[in-house]
């Protein structure tokens, strides 16, 4: 619940001056002249960009969509979830008088469970919304190729 839906990616060329065409699950969208920023979907898969400048060939990027280390933040958020669940279990420990048996041990396991319950609701938000992940290159730069011109074809065989 801490980013965006979309992501801000900056993109540039050598030579500067290409176009940039999006094409994140939808029909390709302009994305400005380099050096620009494109805004993408944080959710898309597929994503990409097409870098393209008369007389270079054109560069394709593709972007590989990984879960965001922003979603950590949902565990923060759910702590007080995990300490209950913690406090409950070392109660329980404690109550049983079993001397095999940790309180502090059963209080960590039961605040891991409380906290990965807490923080689910919220992952599962980010999940559906794409605020879970990022698309990777988060910076592109590229060095366009000159075109070279077509060789003669070779004559067919006799």
């Amino acid at each position: 619940m801490v980013n965006d839906t979309t992501e801000k990616i900056p993109v540039r060329s050598e030579p500067a001056g290409a176009v940039v065409s999006i094409e994140c699950g939808n029909a390709p969208i302009y994305g400005g002249v380099t050096p620009t920023v494109i805004t993408v979907p944080r959710a898309a898969q597929p994503c990409g960009i097409t870098i393209a400048k008369e007389g270079y060939v054109d560069a394709r990027v593709t972007f590989e969509r990984q879960y965001s280390r922003a979603g950590a933040a949902n565990k923060v958020a759910a702590a007080p979830v995990g300490v209950l669940f913690g406090l409950v279990g070392m109660a329980l420990a404690s109550a049983a008088g079993n001397s095999y048996i940790n309180p502090d041990a059963i209080g960590n396991i039961g605040y891991d469970i409380g906290t990965s319950v807490g923080a689910m609701p919220a992952n599962k938000i980010d999940e559906k919304s794409g605020g879970a992940y990022k698309q990777v290159p988060g910076e592109v730069n590229v060095t366009l190729e000159l075109q070279t011109a077509d060789a003669t074809p070779p004559a067919p065989p006799r």
